[in-house]
């Protein structure tokens, strides 16, 4: 396939994203709705096998159930010139991968991102799906969200773990467990969280580990190093991160647990995780924080990350984070009178009002900026089409705007949205001119509503197109275990990661 193809008479091909063992992955337009999106094509030696082809067949039915603010949605499954193929959303943005190659984070966004990533676990393992390829490389700061990326490898939690003799993953976040015959299992999921979380706050693995055999030994016979002392990093984090990362499976926590965990150990709001009827749990021995607004302004040669108030000035592995307080929310609620002289009750009637979140990421190169503008209805009722204004710095003009009508008028832009449900949300892409800033936007509104920043992250340069993940099998030969230890079963390769 080429750019400018037509798959089924819908789905014209733009640019190639990235590519794997297993699957090219394209830009494409949607020519009947209108909207970009990705498509997935497998491989043609996959097509051809029909006992996989039916395997892809019922994990993309149940990848399309899921509905979570953290997972990438898959919209549609079809079939062209014998060639299966699915239609995903775009995830915008820069993978865990990219973020990582400047060293460790700092904790606040290391804890965020991962606890974002729990969320989507959690969504998924309620719904019996186990992701079973939770990486770096399939984690994408993207807007107001973390995605995480590349269901394709999933599988239904109680089937064989391995199929047609290969074990389906990546070596260096593979659970012990899987190494042996047995049934997919969330556990095994949590353990790669734990690897996940280990390497944002460390900017390594916890072992010393330099080739694929290396890796699954230490997944099988050794105990991972404790974490390097982090400054401000809350007791119950670093715990969290050891029961992730323990050898039996039933001692791992259930990703929903992790991701409560997490947020409370930087107050991140709840509706940011989406997670139904379970409230985060306090950290006994540290302080809830306020809630928090965003002010930033950045150098072009620097990282900036802001995640639910904590605001991340980095360059290189060095970084300052600032809370930014505000005064607090305060919520109505209905007032009944102490004593009734009447047998009628007089109750005061209390309106809801909606709640919007912003995200963006801003990219600057050769004086001229692109901005990735995703609004979210965080709130309980719906938010009718409205107008969106934000301000641009000083340094900026206004090139474009996409989809809808963009108009700049002093520093304010502003356009029209179309209505956001409850839980759903709004992304536009602008493009402008600068003048060698990469500060990104501020003072978001929808009509009247105030918009909370939620996640954001500016950057020097244009983000690099994502790659297509490849699912990757055990490697053939893991060494002897000791004499004294039960030696793990061989399985037969097929890549490496």
């Amino acid at each position: 396939m080429n750019s400018g193809d037509l798959i089924d008479g819908r789905f014209r091909l733009r640019d190639r994203l990235g590519a794997g063992g297993m699957s090219v992955v394209w830009r494409a337009h949607d020519q009947v709705l209108g909207r970009d999106v990705a498509v997935k094509v497998l491989s043609p030696a996959l097509a051809r096998d029909t006992a996989r082809l039916a395997h892809i067949r019922d994990e993309a039915r149940a990848v399309a159930r899921l509905r979570h603010p953290n997972i990438v949605e898959v919209y549609d499954y079809g079939e062209a010139g014998g060639l299966p193929y699915l239609v995903m959303e775009v995830a915008e943005g820069r993978t865990l991968a990219q973020l990582l190659t400047g060293g460790p984070l700092p904790w606040e966004t290391a804890v965020v991102i991962t606890a974002q990533v729990a969320a989507a676990l959690a969504a998924a393992h309620e719904r019996s799906v186990v992701h079973r390829d939770v990486k770096p490389a399939n984690v994408v700061v993207s807007g107001a969200r973390v995605k995480l990326l590349d269901f394709g490898i999933s599988a239904v939690s109680g089937d064989d773990d391995h199929f047609a003799g290969h074990l389906l993953g990546t070596p260096a976040y593979l659970a012990p467990e899987r190494l042996e015959h047995g049934v997919v299992r969330p556990a095994t999921d949590v353990y790669a969280l734990g690897l996940l979380l280990y390497r944002a706050l460390a900017g390594r693995q916890p072992w010393a580990a330099s080739t694929a055999t290396e890796m699954v030994r230490a997944h099988r016979y050794q105990e991972p190093h404790g974490l390097p002392p982090v400054a401000g990093l809350p007791a119950e984090v670093a715990r969290l991160c050891r029961r992730c990362l323990s050898k039996d499976p039933d001692q791992r926590p259930d990703a929903a647990s992790a991701a409560a965990t997490l947020a409370a150990a930087v107050s991140l709001d709840p509706a940011i995780l989406a997670l139904p009827g379970k409230a985060p749990a306090r950290v006994p021995d540290r302080p809830a924080r306020p809630a928090a607004t965003v002010a930033i302004s950045t150098a072009p040669h620097r990282r900036l990350l802001v995640l639910s108030g904590v605001a991340v000035l980095a360059a290189g592995s060095a970084a300052a984070v600032t809370l930014l307080p505000h005064s607090p929310t305060h919520v109505a609620q209905a007032a009944v009178p102490a004593a009734a002289p009447a047998p009628s009750l007089s109750l005061s009637v209390v309106v809801k009002k909606p709640e919007c979140t912003v995200g963006f990421v801003v990219a600057t190169a050769d004086g001229r900026f692109t901005t990735k503008v995703n609004v979210a209805n965080t709130g309980d009722v719906p938010i009718p089409a409205a107008s969106l204004t934000f301000t641009l710095p000083a340094e900026q003009r206004l090139a474009a705007g996409a989809p809808g009508v963009w108009r700049q008028k002093g520093r304010t832009v502003t356009s029209r949205i179309t209505d956001l449900a409850p839980g759903h949300d709004h992304t536009a892409t602008v493009r402008g001119t600068s003048r060698g800033t990469s500060a990104p936007p501020r003072d978001f509104h929808l009509d009247g509503t105030t918009c909370r920043v939620a996640l954001a992250v500016a950057q020097a340069a244009p983000a690099a197109a994502q790659s297509a993940p490849a699912a990757v099998p055990e490697p053939k030969d893991p060494p002897a275990p000791p004499a004294a230890e039960k030696k793990p079963k061989k399985t037969k390769p097929k890549d490496a990661d």
